[in-house]
């Protein structure tokens, strides 16, 4: 080979090899979190809500703020409306989801931390209502409120013949349910059961069985991709069950810790 096309040779390599490395890095996405900012629903009690003092609190709160904590690692907790908060983690508006039930659907668009609370499906109706037994089969018959795209309003999509109002906040579901518009709210039990218990004990009440017999999952939502992120997001809440943490943050919140799984 003459001189000339060794050199002209060499000169390609160097800068097909100067070109690989100024290509973005797949692995530049998947590095360990230095901050965390985390999106969620600011009107779900008791996950996460906002107090007199227009400040953010709640069991999601207190468990974002321990997770950054133990992932040593500032926190920047920011409520937004719930049908646009998994764009906005697309979007890199923020970096993690801390509470959100976990299904096949959302698997498809988000990568998922370990299981870090468990609920149920559930209906909520007045106290003077006589559907305290009701079951999946009697909502049909029933005006059904929900709130769009929740666990429970996928719940609902299954169960033939019911067409829910959809609401954009749970607030605005019992609201109408006080006013006698509808006759029940689908609803995850974490937040049905704290509400009549603190907020409606004389006025609303949980029906006796849960409307689906399966347990939803809530865990971490992080970006597709974010391995690094997850590996922490995941060694964080180990060390979080292991040292009392979330047996600390349930009972505070909820009285007891049946919703850990």
């Amino acid at each position: 080979m003459k001189p000339d096309i060794l050199l002209k040779a060499a000169s390609l390599a160097v800068a097909a090899f100067i070109g690989i490395q100024a290509l973005p890095s797949r692995a530049a996405a998947q590095e360990a979190f230095t901050s965390l900012k985390v999106g969620a629903d600011p009107d779900y009690r008791p996950i996460s809500f906002t107090d007199e003092s227009g400040k953010l609190v709640g069991f999601d709160v207190d468990f974002a703020t321990a997770l950054g904590k133990h992932m040593g690692v500032p926190v920047d907790y920011q409520g937004m409306a719930w049908d646009g908060i998994i764009p906005a983690l697309q979007a890199k508006k923020i970096d993690a989801i801390t509470s959100i039930v976990v299904t096949d659907e959302r698997k498809k668009v988000v990568d998922f931390s370990d299981p870090i609370m468990k609920q149920t499906i559930i209906g909520v109706v007045r106290a003077d209502s006589k559907n305290t037994d009701l079951t999946a089969a009697d909502l049909s018959k029933l005006k059904v409120g929900v709130m769009g795209n929740t666990s429970a309003a996928t719940a609902l999509s299954k169960i033939g013949g019911v067409e829910p109002a959809s609401y954009n906040t749970v607030v605005d579901a019992y609201n109408d349910l006080l006013l006698g518009r509808i006759d029940v709210v689908a609803v995850e039990s974490v937040n049905g059961s704290y509400i009549v218990a603190t907020k409606y004990p004389d006025k609303l009440k949980v029906v006796a069985k849960p409307l689906t017999p399966d347990v939803k999952l809530n865990a971490v939502a992080l970006r597709k991709g974010d391995a690094a992120g997850l590996a922490q997001v995941n060694k964080a809440i180990a060390e979080m069950k292991k040292d009392g943490t979330m047996e600390k943050i349930a009972m505070k919140w909820f009285g007891n810790t049946s919703v850990l799984p």
